[in-house]
């Protein structure tokens, strides 16, 4: 038996057209195999080859003598929970978490990723349904709902702000305080796509902020955002005077290769019965090996009191 993956590039096509682009067998040869019981989709046998397949539906096929092109390794992304109703995963930097507008050839978003890695775990493809998003940059943790009544409740959770949220971030500069607030509503930028400010006119956010260390011009802050606005942990440090390192959209630059943003925790009632899940992700290699060079210690294990 031969397992293979139907990857995005081929969502869409005949389940017969993508047999034999996996494969690299003849149509006449796939409907061959199809006749005689030797090709399941999703752990069925596959009897009608016009149906249509989508990212993460899985193809099993008892190979007919000769040669057969070798299935493609999966990718995957580190989890960091998964049950029936969700999986958590800690996203890393550079991979976005919905396919984008415009893909590059071979890109593949966490969101997809995720369907195939669990597809090919399960042997059939699973709902995996997008809950929230983290800017592509942005690494840790993400939530996705498995069916679609874990995709409700964990909706509400996020539109009734009913989750504690917190970001580990490095800053440029230093803030005046160890503990302080930034109450601004926020609007997006009119002179400048995909951007963000403060403006009187915006929607209200309010942000909570607590220095963790500070050394040679930078900060580590443990940032808990209480709103949840569009790029609100960015703009919000920026207003302060403190942006995000490596954020040049928003000021912050100091010489740092990316922004430094990791959504570190998150903890949220549980589709299932509402009991507290709480959900942490390991800072990315880049960041940590950034914190030893600085001389900035890792941050404690909860400094921020939960509400």
């Amino acid at each position: 038996m031969v397992r293979y993956l139907v990857f995005p590039e081929l969502s869409g096509q005949r389940l017969d057209l993508a047999v034999a682009a996996l494969s690299g067998l003849a149509r006449r040869e796939v409907r061959r195999l199809a006749a005689g019981g030797q090709i399941w989709l999703n752990g069925a046998a596959a009897r009608v080859l016009s149906r249509s397949v989508t990212t993460g539906d899985v193809v099993d096929l008892i190979p007919p003598a000769g040669p057969l092109r070798p299935p493609a390794s999966p990718p995957s992304v580190p989890l960091l929970h998964e049950d029936g109703w969700l999986v958590a995963v800690n996203k890393p930097a550079g991979v976005t978490s919905q396919p984008p507008r415009q893909r590059r050839q071979g890109e593949l978003s966490v969101h997809e990723i995720l369907a195939l890695q669990l597809a090919h775990r399960h042997g059939r493809r699973r709902d995996v349904l997008l809950i929230h998003r983290l800017d592509r940059l942005t690494t840790g943790v993400m939530v996705f709902a498995l069916q679609h009544e874990a995709s409700r409740a964990l909706a509400r959770a996020w539109h009734d702000a009913t989750l504690d949220k917190r970001y580990l971030v490095v800053a440029v500069g230093t803030p005046p305080r160890r503990r302080f607030g930034v109450t601004a509503p926020i609007a997006r930028d009119p002179a400048r796509p995909d951007t963000f400010r403060v403006h009187r006119q915006g929607r209200p956010a309010r942000t909570e902020v607590v220095l963790l260390a500070a050394a040679h011009g930078f900060s580590l802050l443990e940032v808990r955002p209480l709103t949840g606005r569009t790029h609100q942990v960015r703009v919000h440090l920026a207003h302060a005077g403190i942006p995000v390192a490596g954020d040049t959209r928003y000021g912050g630059g100091g010489g740092v290769p990316r922004p430094f943003l990791h959504a570190w925790r998150l903890s949220l009632p549980h589709p299932a019965h509402g009991t507290p899940l709480a959900l942490a992700a390991p800072l990315p290699v880049d960041m940590l090996s950034f914190l030893a060079e600085r001389g900035l210690p890792l941050p404690p294990p909860d400094p921020l009191p939960r509400r």
